[in-house]
């Protein structure tokens, strides 16, 4: 059994662990309604599985993955969408087989109840954070996303817990 977090295509309904067993396929596609595909992280090493046919069904599009993938793997930034219902897991390990979710995105969405947004300006640091926070993590996603789209200088964002 592993850990992950479930992300309702529905933003009313909050998002929750989940305890499943990867190897089941059967499983993961109850929880995404049908085929699953893994959009992989940067950093932390975790993994978005969402429906493969979402598109084709044209499943309701779901902002908080989409998002989160943004702002995790770059590369995948305004190219890639998440529709439908979808789990973070953790990356796969070297035998293939998915991982839980990474404590510190376990912490980051479910155990935050302030948020903040670091910048790295230069290559070798340091980080620095802007004094604003947020009581919402997506609220936070998205002002570190387009703080690093809007400012050259800006390198790379980062969402944290707010002290």
């Amino acid at each position: 059994m592993i850990t992950g977090i479930l992300f309702p295509c529905d933003e009313e309904q909050p998002i929750k662990r989940v305890e499943f067993d990867a190897e089941n396929v059967e499983t993961i596609q109850e929880m995404v309604g049908g085929q699953f595909e893994a959009f992989n992280f940067d950093h932390p090493p975790a993994s978005i599985l969402a429906n493969d046919g979402a598109m084709l069904w044209s499943l309701p599009f779901n902002m908080r993955t989409t998002v989160m993938l943004w702002q995790h793997a770059k590369g995948l930034r305004g190219q890639a969408y998440i529709s439908g219902d979808a789990i973070l897991t953790g990356a796969p390990g070297r035998n293939g087989r998915t991982k839980s979710v990474p404590p510190q995105l376990i912490e980051l969405l479910l155990e935050t109840e302030m948020y903040g947004v670091e910048f790295l300006h230069h290559p070798d640091g340091p980080w620095s954070r802007k004094a604003i926070t947020f009581t919402d993590w997506l609220e936070a996603y998205n002002y570190a996303i387009i703080h690093e789209e809007t400012y050259a200088t800006v390198r790379n964002a980062r969402v944290i817990r707010a002290e």
